[in-house]
């Protein structure tokens, strides 16, 4: 689960649409988990540096420059941005950093630190359609 790694959000957006047959997260899961108290953890939060250093893609290099303005304009770093923006899903996902690099534990520092990501709906929402690449339908 990351905002590289999406079928878990676009399970239920693509419900119904060609797209779907290739979504490999089965739809209804995330709903299941919040009905039920399920904790959720996302592995893979900081999509291996996909946004962050190695970009590949063009929606890679576009979602890493819209992550630099927001930590920018936030006051802290784009790893901690993508936290939030996984943090800020209302399932209440659990990011997991699987780093041992202590420049990287320390740009996600400030996820731990604020309870609360400071993202808006408006903010989530371009950040997962830049990611795609594609609006979506």
């Amino acid at each position: 689960m990351s905002l590289h790694s999406r079928d878990w959000v676009e399970a239920g957006v693509l419900l119904n649409t060609p797209q779907a047959a290739a979504n490999g997260f089965p739809f209804g899961t995330l709903e299941f988990c919040r009905e039920h108290g399920i904790g959720l953890q996302a592995w893979g939060a900081l999509a291996q540096g996909r946004f962050t250093g190695r970009q590949e893609a063009p929606a890679e290099r576009a979602t890493a420059a819209l992550l630099s303005r927001l930590a920018e304009e936030k006051g802290t770093t784009p790893e901690t941005v993508l936290l939030w923006w996984l943090m800020r899903h209302p399932a209440g996902i659990a990011p997991i950093v699987g780093t041992s690099d202590p420049a990287r534990i320390r740009a996600c520092r400030d996820a731990a630190r604020r309870p609360t990501p400071d993202l808006t709906h408006e903010e989530w929402y371009t950040l997962w359609t830049t990611a795609r690449g594609t609006p979506l339908p």
